[in-house]
This record gives C-alpha cells, sequence and structure tokens, in this order.
C-alpha cells in the first residue's frame, strides 16, 4: 500500500517512473565501462559481457512476467472484494448503472488499481533485495583488484 500513499496523483507516478529511467540509464553504461575497465581483452571480458546480457535479459523478461503476473492477480482480488462491498452500500441507481456497465465507480475502482500496483511493487521491491544478496555472496574481491586499487601493485610488480 505504499504506493498508494506516496503517489497521490499520475504525475507523481510519472515522475517516478522517469527517475527510474534515469537510473537506468546511469547504470548501463557504468556496468559497460566497469567491465571494459576491470577486465583485459579477451575470453575473460567476452565472458563479462556475456554474463552481463544474459542477466539483463533474464530479469528483464522474467520480472516483467512475474510483475504483471503479481499485478493481475493482486487487482483480481482486490477487484472481486470491492465490488462486494460496493453492492453492499450502493443506492439502488448505483447497483443498476453497475449492472448496466459492469463498471465500478471511481472510489472502489481507485482501491483495486491501487492494490495491484502496491503489491506488485512490493513483489519488486524483494525481486531487487533477493538480487542485491546474491550479489553479495556471489561477487569475490581478488587480492589483484585490492592491490591495484591501493597502488601496491606497481610496487610489487607485475601482476600475473
Amino acid at each position: 500500500m505504499a504506493v498508494r500513499r506516496f503517489a497521490q496523483e499520475p504525475w507523481q507516478l510519472l515522475a517516478a517512473r522517469a527517475l527510474q529511467g534515469v537510473g537506468g540509464a546511469i547504470a548501463s553504461p557504468t556496468s559497460l565501462a566497469l567491465i571494459t575497465t576491470r577486465f583485459p581483452e579477451g575470453p575473460e571480458r567476452n565472458r563479462a559481457f556475456g554474463v552481463l546480457n544474459a542477466t539483463q535479459q533474464v530479469g528483464g523478461s522474467l520480472g516483467l512476467s512475474i510483475l504483471v503476473t503479481v499485478f493481475g492477480t493482486a487487482s483480481r482480488t482486490e477487484g472481486e472484494k470491492q465490488v462486494a462491498d460496493f453492492l453492499a452500500t450502493a443506492t439502488p441507481e448505483q447497483q443498476a448503472e453497475f449492472l448496466r456497465t459492469k463498471e465500478v465507480p471511481a472510489p472502489w475502482s481507485h482501491e483495486v488499481l491501487s492494490s495491484g500496483i502496491a503489491t506488485a511493487f512490493t513483489a519488486g521491491v524483494a525481486m531487487v533485495a533477493v538480487a542485491l544478496l546474491a550479489a553479495v555472496l556471489v561477487i569475490r574481491v581478488r587480492r589483484s583488484d585490492l592491490e591495484a586499487l591501493s597502488g601496491t601493485a606497481e610496487a610489487a610488480g607485475p601482476v600475473a
């Protein structure tokens, strides 16, 4: 429900999405630059680019499918609840309008959309947390990297 409280107007959702796009625009060239500068030209760099490309493709498609499924399921579940709440409190005129159009009026329909967005947002945050945890557990720092960063690699001679 955090998204519902955060974005009170549609422009706020658009602004948050634009900010997310800026983050992606910064992250993509940064990851390419890190690979280019940290891996020597040849098979090791090629593998690093391959891993980056594979994780981007799998993460993008799998993440989108999961979030769309979560959004749809949460919206459907909340929709069933909101329709029941609406029908229990609606006037006969509102009920007749609902039967004619099959659309729930604004206060109830907004709850359906907000619930779907909030649930998908929570699932997205959980997926990011799992990815960060995996990155922390999987990424290993090599001694040569630490020496290169501290400047002791030149003093000790070439790194093999």
